[in-house]
This record gives structure tokens, C-alpha cells and sequence, in this order.
């Protein structure tokens, strides 16, 4: 879990960010902001680039712990999809500053930066096709690409404009609309039968990791929550795959104590595949 001083400089930062921008803030105005020392600062961040990508990391994991929930209070997949839109409405509607952040600055942080963004994207990705071949059917499978950009295109301008024009709105009848209008983009193309624009193939993130890298982004999902118990988990299962013979009931029961985390669950359903 996350420390309330280190909570409270992200919070903090994340106004200054979308009030002033990134390159514009300094770390003693977040310091200040926060109630803390500046040396208090980098006890939990080596610099302004790595409390940025720590906003990034803490945010999507609050976004994938919301959706969980709602996973698990109903089993109509199209309920489902349009109760987790309303949620990531409101928690944007909740934390508007986070939205700011996007469409004030453009950043560009190098590699680390990069490879978080790209999980992000990819996990979004897997929700979105997950949700959409649960409520229309495999039927939609050859579009679902297609499908998925268009999605993210309608949320995305929802967001951009929400953020710069200070949009107030219902999030209960935002995404009541938005799924309406994702139905009939579907039928559309289901009726329409026509050959998909993009596919599997067309999108590089789609080249299936290695076991080792799949162990190596739980270890870096697991460090960025600071949870011991997962940490040590996946240590042991680290050291147990790497052995010649491997015993499998080891590594079957650290799989099982790691999956009770929401933000790794699809990483493990992946690292399954290899036993």
C-alpha cells in the first residue's frame, strides 16, 4: 500500500501539473504544496520524471482496482461494460486534474515512461475486447480491432473536452449514451460485413512475451504497489521457474496468492499458459 506522505505528494503535484504544467513546476513548489521537506521528497522519488510516472502507475491501478469491483457485482456483461464506463467517468470527474495532465503537456520521460504507457494501452486494450466479446459474441471477433479504436477515439474526446472546457455532466447518462452509440457502431459493422481495417496482425503489442518477461512485468507491477507478501511471492516463483526440474505445486501456489491482485490478473492468466 501506498504511504499517506507519498499519497499526498502525488495528489498534490498532480494539481500543480495540470494548474502550471510539468516542466513548469518545481520540486520545492510540490514540497511546499505537500507540507514536506524537500529532502522529504526525494526519499520517495529520485526525481520530478519518476513522481510523474508513479502518477501514472498509481492512477491506472485505482482505475483496474474500480473495475474489478464491478466485475464482481454483476454477471450481465452489457450492465457490466456500461456500470465500468460510468466508473471511469467519475473517477475522472473526481480527479479532473489527472485528465489536465494529459492535454497540457506533452511529455516524453525515454524508455521507462514509454513501457509503462504501452502496458497501460495494452491493458485497456484487453478490457475493451474482453467486454465487447462478452456482450456481442465471437461474432464481432475478425472487427473487434477496428472496434477498440473506435471506442477509445469516443472516450478520448469526451475526456479532452470534459478536462479543457470544465464540462459538467452526469456520469450515469454519459455512459448510458456512450454505450448506446458503441451498440450501434457494432451492429453497424456486423450488418455491414465488410472487410475489417485493422487485425491481430496489424498491432505490435500483440507479440507474445516470453515466460521471463512475463515474471519480470509482475516484478515491476508488484514493486511499483510496494506489497512485501507479493514481492516475496513472486521471488519465489522467479527462483522456482528458473530451476531444472521446477516443482509445480510451488509455482501453481505462488500463482495462486499472486492472482488475488487485481492489477496483475491478466499477467498471470498469461504465465498459466506456459505450465
Amino acid at each position: 500500500m501506498i504511504d499517506d506522505k507519498k499519497k499526498r505528494m502525488i495528489e498534490e503535484s498532480m494539481k500543480l501539473f495540470s494548474e502550471k504544467g510539468f516542466h513548469s513546476t518545481s520540486i520545492q513548489e510540490i514540497a511546499d504544496k505537500s507540507n514536506v521537506s524537500k529532502g522529504a521528497f526525494y526519499l520517495h522519488f529520485q526525481s520530478k520524471d519518476e513522481l510523474l510516472i508513479e502518477i501514472y502507475s498509481y492512477y491506472s491501478e485505482v482505475i483496474l482496482e474500480k473495475i474489478g469491483s464491478i466485475n464482481s457485482r454483476t454477471h450481465d456483461p452489457l450492465k457490466q461494460f456500461t456500470e465500468q464506463i460510468e466508473a471511469f467517468l467519475g473517477l475522472f470527474k473526481e480527479h479532473k486534474e489527472y485528465l489536465m495532465m494529459h492535454v497540457r503537456d506533452n511529455i516524453n520521460l525515454g524508455e521507462k515512461m514509454n513501457e509503462l504507457i504501452f502496458s497501460l494501452h495494452k491493458q485497456s486494450y484487453n478490457w475493451l475486447e474482453n467486454q465487447i466479446i462478452m456482450i456481442y459474441g465471437e461474432r464481432i471477433q475478425p472487427y473487434i480491432v477496428d472496434v477498440v479504436i473506435q471506442i477509445d477515439g469516443i472516450l478520448s474526446g469526451y475526456f479532452k473536452w470534459i478536462a479543457i472546457h470544465d464540462l459538467k455532466f452526469d456520469s450515469e447518462q454519459l455512459a448510458k449514451y456512450i454505450i448506446d452509440k458503441v451498440d450501434v457502431i457494432v451492429k453497424s459493422i456486423l450488418q455491414e460485413n465488410q472487410q475489417p481495417i485493422f487485425t491481430y496482425q496489424s498491432l505490435s503489442m500483440f507479440k507474445e512475451p516470453s515466460a521471463q518477461e512475463i515474471i519480470q512485468q509482475i516484478k515491476k507491477q508488484i514493486e511499483r504497489s510496494d506489497n512485501r507478501e507479493l514481492l516475496e511471492a513472486i521471488l519465489v516463483l522467479e527462483e522456482e521457474w528458473n530451476k531444472k526440474e521446477p516443482k509445480k505445486i510451488i509455482i501453481q501456489s505462488m500463482l495462486k496468492h499472486l492472482e488475488s491482485n487485481t492489477t496483475i490478473k491478466e499477467l498471470i492468466r498469461k504465465l498459466k499458459k506456459f505450465l
